[in-house]
């Protein structure tokens, strides 16, 4: 018997432990503004279109890639993402680039840093 209860304290234990570890990592995230749900990235999308913010991407850029991958599915209908390898437009730095209110800003962008510099509330 002094078996079990050893083994369900530790099982509480555990438990316990991965619900704090998924709550503080969670709120991490969108403390630190990394990590937006998905409603709060269509928000954001949404705002930087209205903005005319513009997203130079090129076809071989993995940190391209990883930048529309934090935004998912908000980045395929509503940023307005210019693919430099078709048009020649590329900012000078290279890519990604946020054209924003006339400023270039240049590499992956966090949540918390886009919406600062644009002016968005996603709230």
């Amino acid at each position: 018997m002094e078996q079990f209860g050893k083994t369900i304290v530790t099982f509480g234990v555990l438990v316990l432990l991965l619900f704090g570890l998924y709550f503080f990592s969670d709120w991490f995230s969108k403390t630190t503004g990394y990590v937006l749900g998905e409603d709060e990235k269509l928000r954001l999308a949404q705002c930087l279109t209205s903005k005319e913010v513009i997203f130079y991407i090129s076809d071989t850029c993995p940190d391209c890639d990883e930048q529309l991958e934090l935004f998912g599915d908000a980045a395929v209908g509503f940023l307005n993402v210019i693919t430099c390898d078709s048009v020649g437009e590329c900012p000078e730095g290279g890519v990604p680039a946020w054209r924003i209110d006339g400023r270039i800003y240049y590499g992956v962008k966090g949540f918390s840093e886009l919406i600062s510099v644009s002016g968005c509330a996603v709230d």
